[in-house]
């Protein structure tokens, strides 16, 4: 008998525990179940917006986390999903230089993985300018100096790794722009077989100049081993120096900086330049621009 009530005491001390255990365990997952409600449900993805806000903002995914395909994808509707807003597709106030906005997007479309650094900066603008607290010019001005920030030092250009061809006017100041990037080699040609005069009676010349005639101070180029009638060629960096050289036939030039280079014919007088014609056809200079060595 004894036994038996020392075994039920036993019995009813192990219930209670177990009722206490598991009224800890219910009350520690109600108040759980409160946090959860008050606090966060996760990170804010897509368009969010605070309640006092003006509009909603864009949340970009947790790009690192994403294999390498889906990535590019979602940088892609990232990208796009911004650019609406800065464009004012959204009608929440904002509207943005539409220049602005293409130099940025060049910028990141050059290198998709900059869509990662800008969209991240990006949450943070429009929150402040949503609250209140930035205005749509605090948003231009940033999104200006991003696109500086990102492409500082390199070329705004795409690489001359092509051949440009196209046909020069010999009655034209500066003409044919094409734009180079510092250490770019390239050849400068300009056609042999095609004549010109640069005045009535004056001597047939081609791209090679008029060797008798050293080039003289009103004369684009006018330095040493220029030519009047000679094929010419000016160089603008981006640093707003400039540099004119002669071509003639052909030149090989490597850009000292980022710029633009141009041509035209070492005349000071251009209106009365005409082309020579033979059995009714017209000859026209062509000017080829390419990288040396191909």
């Amino acid at each position: 008998m004894l036994e038996t009530l020392r075994g039920s005491r036993s019995a009813l001390r192990a219930a209670a525990l177990l009722a206490l255990c598991g009224g800890l365990v219910l009350a520690a997952d109600h108040a759980d179940a409160k946090r959860k409600k008050k606090g966060d449900s996760g990170p804010k993805v897509g368009w969010q917006k605070e309640e006092s806000w003006a509009g909603e903002c864009y949340y970009p995914p947790d790009y690192a986390s994403m294999a390498e395909g889906p990535r590019r994808v979602a940088w892609n509707e990232g990208r796009e999903a911004v650019m609406s807003q800065w464009r004012g597709d959204r009608g929440d106030g904002v509207s943005l230089d539409s220049n602005h906005i293409e130099n940025l997007e060049t910028a990141i479309l050059s290198k998709p993985e900059r869509t990662t650094p800008v969209l991240k900066e990006n949450v943070e603008m429009c929150e402040k300018v949503m609250s209140g607290k930035a205005t749509n010019a605090d948003w231009e001005k940033w999104v200006v100096d991003i696109a500086g920030r990102l492409t500082e030092g390199e070329c705004p250009f795409p690489p001359l790794d092509y051949t440009y061809f196209n046909y020069l006017s010999v009655n034209d100041e500066w003409q044919l722009p094409v734009n180079v990037c510092k250490g770019d080699d390239i050849l400068v040609h300009g056609t042999e077989a095609d004549y010109y005069r640069l005045e009535k009676g004056g001597p047939w010349l081609n791209v090679a100049g008029d060797a008798s005639q050293p080039a003289s101070g009103k004369m684009p180029c006018n330095i040493e081993g220029c030519l009047k009638g000679q094929l010419i060629m000016r160089f603008t960096g981006e640093s707003h120096t400039q540099q004119i050289i002669p071509i003639g036939i052909t030149t090989e030039f490597v850009a000292p900086e980022h710029g633009r280079i141009e041509v035209m014919i070492n005349d000071d007088t251009l209106e009365d330049n005409v082309f020579k014609v033979e059995s009714g056809l017209e000859h026209h200079t062509g000017i080829e621009i390419k990288p040396a060595g191909e």
